[in-house]
């Protein structure tokens, strides 16, 4: 049995064939035995199994089974989502470590932070892998959990500190020219506006749809908080989206409604978006049939398709277009790690175009 699972009372652990099984098992005052096999205990019967189980040992149910609960889950969770820690998040990040905390809650809440180790945290990430941006985000959440309550005594360390995951460098490609051509002079205007305020500043869906106003605007430059990180990112805005901008403007005039804050994209019955963004995007995609193209074309890959193009122009001399510091400051990061990350492969490509010219010209030699 390893030594860093924490058993109930009474319960032991027994090896045959190469696999543990668990027993409830009390040895009385008459040498007698009371013997019960349980579930695993991290599958969800094993806290019925064991109540039940005591309560045929002894005639009633275990008086406490978790003797230490003010170190436990439910106070660790409700602590943190009282601290400013978790407050100053901002609400798309909250409902995500949310997602988090209930999900530490389902899977160990009969037990303590304390109590588990990497290989449970491996053990649950698994699960999650098959869609591994999710299982990514989600660990990265419990691991903010459990970094929280390490400084506070519920545990002695961070599990997820040291768990396998599975990379997703490919997660969000760029689009093609050919498919940011068919979508521009094919598809409908209100999805092609949010595309090309996508495209030309960056910043992720919500942070177009929601905060590209007027009131944000202020002399060609959108000031956006951006509603994942809250990093405030300054991003002068191209031609494109100034007349778009400027569009809107003078749609409010004549409409004779002049309010500064309302989102300058909106929906094809010229309501801002407040939600079906995503499956009026599917269905254009649809339309189109560009939602067969491998790898998948996702809106946050114009994200990654601003970084590229600008990737490409620095990759050709980082002293004169100034290094990723310029993609860094352009998608709003406060590391150059994910900077990097989405200009990785536009600085590569660039690299290797230019080493091929490095090979001798073999052509010529042949008849």
């Amino acid at each position: 049995m390893p030594a860093d699972i924490a058993l109930d009372k009474y319960v032991q652990p027994k090896k045959a064939r190469g696999r543990l099984y668990y027993y409830f098992r009390v040895v009385r005052s008459d040498r007698t035995e009371f013997r019960k096999p349980l579930p695993h205990p991290f599958d969800d019967g094993y806290r019925a199994a064991y109540r039940l189980a005591h309560i045929e040992c002894f005639g009633n149910p275990p008086i406490d089974l978790n003797p230490r609960d003010d170190l436990g889950f439910h106070t660790l969770i409700e602590q943190h989502k009282a601290h400013p820690k978790y407050l100053n998040l901002s609400k798309d990040s909250r409902k995500l470590r949310d997602l988090a905390c209930e999900l530490l809650l389902s899977t160990f809440g009969d037990f303590l932070p304390a109590d588990i180790r990497p290989l449970h945290m491996q053990a649950l990430y698994d699960k999650l892998a098959v869609r591994p941006p999710t299982a990514n985000r989600r660990m990265d959440d419990c691991s903010a959990v459990f970094a929280w309550g390490r400084r506070r005594g519920f545990c002695d360390m961070n599990p997820c500190e040291r768990i396998e995951r599975v990379q997703t460098d490919g997660g969000y490609e760029p689009w093609p020219a050919w498919a940011i051509e068919k979508l521009m002079t094919e598809g409908q205007p209100h999805i092609v506006k949010a595309a090309v305020a996508a495209i030309y500043t960056g910043q992720r869906r919500a942070d177009c749809l929601q905060q590209l106003r007027p009131s944000q605007v202020s002399d060609g430059v959108w000031y956006v908080r951006q509603g994942k990180t809250g990093n405030p990112t300054p991003v002068p805005l191209h031609p494109m989206v100034l007349a778009m901008v400027d569009l809107h403007n003078e749609e409010m005039r004549l409409a004779g409604r002049i309010d500064p804050n309302i989102p300058v994209l909106k929906t094809s019955r010229g309501k801002p978006w407040a939600s079906g963004f995503g499956a009026s995007w599917s269905k254009e995609l649809v339309r189109l049939k560009l939602h067969k193209v491998e790898p998948r074309l996702t809106f946050h890959g114009f994200r990654t398709t601003n970084a590229t193009l600008i990737g490409n122009a620095v990759a050709k001399s980082e002293v004169i277009f100034g290094g990723i510091e310029r993609v860094k400051s352009m998608l709003g990061h406060l590391s150059g790690r994910m900077a990097e990350h989405y200009a990785r492969r536009a600085i590569q490509e660039h690299t290797n175009a230019e080493t091929i010219l490095l090979l001798p010209d073999f052509g010529k030699h042949i008849s």
